[in-house]
């Protein structure tokens, strides 16, 4: 039904889900914490925004400018960083709170939905 569809209700869906793999991510830094070899996963997910927005801006002429504006995109240099736990403990803390925020607000949605439709406010 288009009721429990509607665009509010998708955007609280999508963000949970978000927060989800960013919760998921930060536990695989944390569990290899101690591994000298493991490169942690970023789990800032603006970046993958920024990729999908730098996807629809594509070049159709040479003299047409990045979307970064003149001159090429900086190379993206991998490098050996370490797990710092603390960081770590820190990202999960705040992601565990905004899909606490996230799930209250979706919750009350569907409760006054459910009052709407049965008119009881149990």
């Amino acid at each position: 039904m288009k009721i429990f569809n509607t665009e509010k209700i998708q955007l609280f869906k999508k963000a949970l889900n978000v927060y989800d793999k960013q919760h998921k991510a930060i536990a695989q830094n944390v569990a290899h914490a101690h591994d000298n070899t493991y490169r942690p996963v970023k789990t800032d997910f603006s970046e993958q925004l920024q990729t999908a927005v730098a996807e629809k801006l594509k070049k159709t002429d040479p003299r047409h400018l990045n979307s970064r504006g003149p001159g090429e995109f900086p190379s993206l240099e991998k490098t050996r960083e370490r797990v710092d736990l603390n960081k770590e403990m820190g990202a999960l803390a705040e992601n565990q709170i905004r899909f606490d925020f996230v799930s209250r607000i979706l919750s009350r949605t569907y409760k006054s939905l459910n009052t709407s439709i049965t008119g009881r406010t149990t």
